[in-house]
């Protein structure tokens, strides 16, 4: 059994948890089970998690903190080409981490407002893309965060989308997907026409 200092055995959880979530898909993620992975006592996660949800809300959050990073960390002074990379550095993080990505936005987590470092964190991605937003519109704040929010609904539908391509490929010649694909091989030119359509909208 693994010998950790007090004050990182929960970080040391998170982290391993963060591993299992990507890895094997929250669903199958418990407490029991990340002791054994965590290689501790059955009784030490529950000082940290007392039920499954603290553990999902806390995986959750990581997977913010790391979507707002990439985000942040977006070099460039046009407000337009700000949104169209966080667009992508979206879709691309939905991709890569799928497992997470699903726990971020799905239900298993009740009301992120019972776990305010969570709720901070998602808020923060909100407001990332809102701010380049209002760099671009002269409309009222309302109707500004209305376009934001269909941005964002279209980036995190492509995600759905974009993955199941991925999987059943774009045979479908009647479908959505070969159009899908085409999308996800021009990104850069489909959200400027996206963006570009929003702030014309009055």
């Amino acid at each position: 059994m693994k010998a950790y200092h007090h004050g990182n055995l929960k970080k040391e959880l998170i982290r391993c948890a963060c591993k299992m979530c990507e890895r094997d898909g929250y669903t199958k993620l418990s407490i029991r089970s990340l002791a054994k992975e965590s290689n501790v006592s059955q009784t030490a996660p529950y000082r940290h998690f007392k039920t499954k949800e603290d553990l999902y809300a806390a995986i959750a959050k990581e997977g913010f903190e790391k979507l707002n990073k990439e985000m942040s960390s977006i070099k460039t002074k046009n407000s337009k080409n700000y949104l169209i990379n966080c667009g992508k550095a979206y879709i691309s993080f939905g991709l890569k981490n799928a497992n997470t990505y699903d726990l971020m936005f799905g239900t298993a987590v009740g009301s992120y407002v019972d776990y305010p470092d969570l709720n901070e964190s998602a808020n923060k991605l909100f407001q990332i893309l809102l701010s380049s937003f209002k760099k671009l519109s002269d409309d009222a704040d309302e109707i500004v965060a209305f376009k934001c929010i269909t941005l964002w609904s279209m980036v995190h539908g492509l995600v759905g989308i974009i993955r199941k391509v991925n999987i059943a490929g774009d045979r479908n010649s009647n479908g959505p997907m070969p159009f899908a694909n085409q999308i996800s091989k021009n990104l850069d030119f489909h959200l400027d026409k996206v963006i570009t359509g929003l702030i014309e909208t009055s």
